[in-house]
């Protein structure tokens, strides 16, 4: 396989399938909470937060899938990601004003 002009890379080098096969794992796994990509230029895994979250947002990189998940769990503490996603859990057991 020949070099693409002026790159240095070759051709079809940008095109990883099971790159971005992980990336859209990772996103199902997170069940629409971030919208995750392969980076084929950077070589990266990227993720965007989708949540309420400050102007700006949230993204987080890594060059590996566990390296990502551990970001996005870090973003995920930070900002309080678990009381947004599932409220204030109700207490079992008999009422305390009864």
């Amino acid at each position: 396989m020949g070099k693409r002009a002026g790159t240095g890379r070759a051709e079809g080098e940008f095109y990883d399938p099971d790159r971005r096969d992980v990336a859209a794992h990772i996103e199902w796994q997170k069940q629409g909470a971030w919208v995750v990509i392969w980076g084929p230029y950077t070589r990266r895994y990227w993720a965007f937060g989708c949540w309420p979250l400050p102007e700006g947002g949230q993204v987080v990189s890594a060059p590996d899938p566990d390296g990502l998940y551990t970001e996005m769990r870090r973003v995920e503490r930070e900002s309080k990601y678990l009381k947004w996603r599932y409220g204030r859990r109700r207490r079992t057991g008999p009422d305390p004003a009864s």
